[in-house]
């Protein structure tokens, strides 16, 4: 079984009103919505390419929480595998969102319950539930 190492973070703000708001994205591939993230190159270590990805898949510098660490996993064929490491970060207000447009078809920021309608496969929602949680916590 071949398996593939993916990393990202799931971005998170605070709205005006002081609810948790949470920045999902679209694949061009498959069109899935999820976090940022993407595959380690050379011998980066998953925190590495989690920076990288976030800042080449949307442009963002967050501060990233890396004591929170939740990982999926998942066939993406019957011989091949994937592992995503996904890490926590801030939002830094002032930094705009610019998606790279080879990779993501769209992007939005949603409430908890608005990322259960978009968060529909590989573990996610349970990775923002874990977010959420050590956030509030």
């Amino acid at each position: 079984m071949l398996m593939e190492h993916s990393a990202g973070a799931v971005i998170y703000r605070r709205s005006m009103n002081g609810e948790l708001e949470y920045l999902i994205v679209q694949s061009v591939v498959n069109h899935n919505w999820g976090f940022p993230k993407g595959h380690l190159e050379g011998n980066e270590d998953a925190k590495e390419a989690a920076k990288r990805e976030v800042f080449e898949e949307v442009g963002l510098k967050p501060e990233f929480d890396f004591d929170f660490v939740r990982k999926t996993h998942y066939a993406l064929t019957k011989t091949r595998s994937k592992t995503v490491t996904f890490y926590l970060a801030k939002y830094v207000p002032g930094q705009k969102v610019v998606t790279q447009k080879e990779e993501i078809l769209d992007k939005k920021w949603v409430t908890f319950a608005e990322a259960k309608k978009y968060l529909t496969v590989h573990g996610k929602m349970g990775v923002l539930t874990a977010a959420r949680d050590y956030i509030e916590d």
